[in-house]
């Protein structure tokens, strides 16, 4: 994350840097982005950078977080209005997804960030494991309905969103790398969920 001394910046000179991050961001996929083009539209020396953040990743890692944060807005307001369902939630989150990317001023910067498995990781809040240990989905896991999982184990919950978060940023990667094929793409993600939700969902029986 950014350091001190990026906080500390006058908000001018930090909005102008972000802003050309992003239009770096847009410009290029992540591993073709270039610091000299940034700090060259930003209008500050090269050095300047690096005390504001300690390499292209934790720069990357700035830009997500308020999307990351959107997104978990998004998911907390579904799972209360839906019983915590979700499976539901997993399956909507694809359009929201997808109708933010797709928003004229965002479409390239999201397509060069969702070309890279890497990234989606990071947007999803990926974590090798224990996912549901992450803060952010501490405050999740609150709305989520536990009494209609069927879990057995002590390790079910962290798997089974191991799980959808891994089948859900795939999906992500494949449409932003072959958008065409869009309405076929959802509805194998689709399956996927449902094939996930008759494992996981108790029998009511």
């Amino acid at each position: 994350m950014p350091t001190t001394t990026f906080y500390n910046l006058m908000e001018e000179k930090r909005r102008k840097l972000i802003c050309a991050i992003k239009n770096e961001l847009s410009r290029v996929p992540f591993d073709k982005v270039s610091i000299n083009q940034i700090v060259h539209a930003a209008e500050i020396p090269r050095g300047s950078f690096y005390q504001y953040f300690v390499d292209k990743n934790d720069m990357l890692g700035f830009i997500l977080l308020d999307y990351r944060k959107q997104l978990l807005s998004y998911m907390k307001d579904y799972l209360k209005a839906n019983n915590g369902d979700i499976f539901g939630m997993f399956y909507e989150i694809l359009d929201y997804i997808i109708d933010f990317a797709m928003d004229g001023s965002e479409d390239n910067f999201c397509k060069n960030l969702f070309a890279d498995i890497k990234i989606i990781a990071g947007f999803y809040l990926k974590i090798p494991k224990r996912v549901s240990g992450t803060e952010e989905i501490k405050e999740l896991n609150h709305f989520i309905n536990l009494d209609m999982l069927d879990l057995r184990e002590k390790d079910d919950f962290d798997n089974m969103l191991q799980i959808l978060f891994s089948v859900c940023g795939n999906t992500i990667t494949e449409v932003f790398t072959n958008p065409s094929d869009y309405e076929n793409i959802k509805k194998n993600y689709k399956k996927e969920l449902e094939l996930l939700k008759r494992g996981f969902i108790k029998n009511k029986e």
